[in-house]
């Protein structure tokens, strides 16, 4: 069927934006909230907060309203949009903007920084995690702590292979399709859209790579952080090559 419309090539979330809450309505946002806060509270952090490639912001409002003084990045112009639009209907104060997560800069330091949604898995080279690694460290107040969470290649293979997905609304919805390739561990969905014209359609594309444990620690080795440990985020145990996400978290000590 595509075959035969015009096919336009956008920017990932541009259009996607407006569906990223239906795309991520499997997930208890207050579970993953009370998790982070269980995992950062024996270090007493204070309560100011970065979310990161925040998404429509999800977590930063559920952040806020537990008193979390909230600055909240993502790379996408749309979904800071919706962000402060859900914000706005919270009743909470979030200081939103439009950032990259590789290279974010600020004139503050905060207590701890998140980066979650798999926000790890859409930079493909070790230099770009290298070059979030040194920037999330720069911007910690010493003992701050980073904590992102990162999909294995075991969830892409057991999920996301040969994954489809239909949704229609009066918006005209979107077509998804995932495939999941285990040499070059790049997952590609291509999400095509509806238009009000019935001969056009729009595709994003979105690339992500999955890491192994072994990844996750080279990458913590060779960073700044002086303190780290990589948790199954369903057990918040110490991960394992049974774990198909694994929540990392690093300190900054000094």
């Amino acid at each position: 069927m595509v075959e035969s419309q015009n096919i336009q090539k956008i920017e990932p979330y541009q259009r996607l934006a407006a569906y990223y809450d239906q795309l991520m309505d499997y997930i208890d946002y207050d579970i993953w909230v009370a998790d982070i806060e269980l995992l950062v509270k024996p270090f007493s952090p204070g309560s100011n907060w970065l979310d990161i490639s925040c998404g429509t912001g999800s977590m930063a409002i559920r952040l806020a309203r537990n008193g979390r003084k909230m600055t909240a990045v993502d790379l996408s112009q749309p979904m800071i949009k919706l962000s402060m639009e859900k914000a706005k209907k919270a009743d909470v104060q979030i200081d939103f903007q439009v950032g990259d997560m590789v290279s974010y800069s600020a004139d503050q330091l905060y207590d701890v920084i998140i980066n979650l949604h798999d926000g790890l898995n859409y930079l493909l080279n070790v230099t770009d995690i290298q070059s979030f690694m040194d920037h999330t460290y720069n911007l910690l107040s010493p003992g701050g702590i980073l904590l992102f969470d990162v999909v294995t290649p075991l969830l892409c293979q057991t999920h996301f292979r040969g994954y489809r997905e239909i949704f229609n609304d009066e918006q005209g919805g979107y077509e998804r399709y995932t495939s999941y390739d285990p040499a070059s561990r790049l997952a590609r969905s291509v999400f095509t859209l509806n238009t009000h014209d019935a001969d056009t359609v729009e595709v994003e594309t979105h690339i992500q790579k999955a890491y192994e444990q072994a990844d996750i620690e080279s990458f913590c080795q060779d960073s700044k952080y002086e303190w780290w440990q990589i948790i199954d985020d369903e057990t918040l145990k110490t991960g394992c090559p049974e774990s198909e996400r694994y929540l990392v978290m690093l300190r900054k000590i000094v």
